[in-house]
């Protein structure tokens, strides 16, 4: 699995990429042989006039015929915004390849009910 970490207004420091490395190999680790690539946006939406404006979105890209997961998240903070995005992700994640197995294998849907 691929991790890139892009910041067009808000700087990625050394704490911050550790913070973002940390938060999604916890959330991601037990679907890292599925997923080929995340992409971890960081913006700032209001600039210097502060405010809740920290955006982070997280796009990953699963090695099967699924479309990306995008998950998003805002906070005054950087740091919440990835630990919030990085928990969405792991739920939608999740969410996603049960689908996907439930829909290549109909009888554990039935076993369900």
């Amino acid at each position: 699995m691929k991790i890139e970490i892009r910041g067009s207004t808000v700087p990625i420091s050394e704490a911050l990429e550790e913070h973002i490395l940390r938060k999604l190999d916890f959330a991601l680790r037990r679907f890292a042989d599925r997923l080929d690539r995340v992409v971890v946006r960081l913006v700032d939406l209001n600039g210097p006039k502060g405010g809740i404006d920290k955006r982070c979105r997280i796009a990953a890209r699963l090695m099967s015929p699924v479309p990306s997961v995008i998950v998003e998240a805002t906070d005054a903070d950087a740091y919440m915004a990835v630990s919030q995005a990085a928990a969405r992700l792991e739920e939608r994640v999740a969410r996603t390849l049960s689908k996907q197995r439930d829909r290549a294998d109909p009888s554990r849907h039935a076993l369900r009910q």
